[in-house]
Parts: C-alpha cells; sequence; structure tokens
C-alpha cells in the first residue's frame, strides 16, 4: 500500500513523491517538522556548507547541487524552534534518504564513469560488473550516510536523492 500524497504534492502533480522536498538533517517528522518551524531561516544561516536553502512555502530544504553535508549539526544548535533537534538514540542516523540511479547515468549507458562512488567516504556506491564489460552502479543503502557527495559530483546527475520514511514524531 502506498502513502497517501499531501496537498502539496497533489497541486504540483506530484502524484508518487518523487520531488518532496529533503529538510535538514535531524529534522523530526514532516507534519511534526512543519508544525514547529517558524521559517526563521536559522538553520539556513547556520549551515557551514550553505546546502540548506528557503524552499516551498518558506520551509528549509537541502539542496545537493549546492554541496554535501558534513553532519556537523550547526543547523540543529541554530534551530530555537525545536523543529531540528538531535535524536537521543546516538546510533540513528540524522535522515533518512532514499538513493536511486537515473536512466542517464553514464556508467549504465557503457561510459566509463565512477565519480559518484569515488567521492562516496562511505563506500555505500559499488559497481557490479555485467555481460558486455559494462559496470552498473549498485547502492548499499545500510552504509548511505545520505551526504550527497555523491550527487554533487555526478556529471549528468544522474542520482536522484528523495526523503525516506521516518516514523519519529518527537
Amino acid at each position: 500500500m502506498s502513502d497517501p500524497i499531501n496537498r502539496a504534492q497533489l497541486l504540483r502533480g506530484d502524484l508518487h513523491g518523487k520531488h518532496a522536498s529533503i529538510r535538514p538533517p535531524w529534522a523530526k517528522a514532516e507534519a511534526v517538522f512543519l508544525e514547529q518551524c517558524t521559517r526563521c531561516d536559522d538553520c539556513v544561516r547556520g549551515c557551514q556548507k550553505r546546502i540548506i536553502q528557503r524552499g516551498n512555502g518558506g520551509y528549509p530544504q537541502v539542496d545537493f547541487t549546492r554541496g554535501y553535508c558534513t553532519f556537523c549539526g550547526d543547523c540543529v544548535k541554530a534551530c530555537g524552534s525545536g523543529a531540528l533537534a538531535f535524536f537521543s538514540d546516538l546510533e540513528q542516523p540524522p535522515w533518512s534518504l532514499s538513493v536511486e540511479f537515473g536512466d542517464d547515468c553514464l556508467a549504465m549507458n557503457g561510459v566509463v564513469c565512477r565519480s559518484c562512488s569515488e567521492r562516496c567516504e562511505e563506500s555505500a556506491i559499488r559497481f557490479q560488473l555485467r555481460t558486455g564489460g559494462r559496470a552498473i552502479p549498485i547502492m548499499e543503502p545500510d552504509r548511505c550516510s545520505g551526504c550527497g557527495d555523491c550527487f554533487a559530483v555526478c556529471p549528468t546527475r544522474s542520482i536522484h536523492i528523495r526523503p525516506g520514511r521516518r516514523e519519529l514524531a518527537a
């Protein structure tokens, strides 16, 4: 069963949620985040890498075209509303993102390119050799931190990063 879409998705024509905003790391569940965020831009100003930008409705969102996240935590420290907060479980990742490779990936089209895996400090991207000598990228989600460095370096922008599900409300 698929998740219901919200009104903003319907109005944007995004019936499958493929263009949902990526919130800053350590953002609370989306409904709680939207309720608590005051759109003050403190997290935007606090971001060292300047990847947090004002997005739809004035809410902060991450823009990986500007770079990657270092997980420094300055956005959380700057947030006075509580919409961003470190999780009490230190083992929990700062966010839940899914990473997919598009059909326009150079490697998937027979061009030797390994920019994403070379940049990935977590070694979450590996290449699997296929018949004909073509190697295709494979994402290992358990190893991926969601930093976005693979997206920033991809020459064709064929890496798609989307918010995953996070059930935490606190």
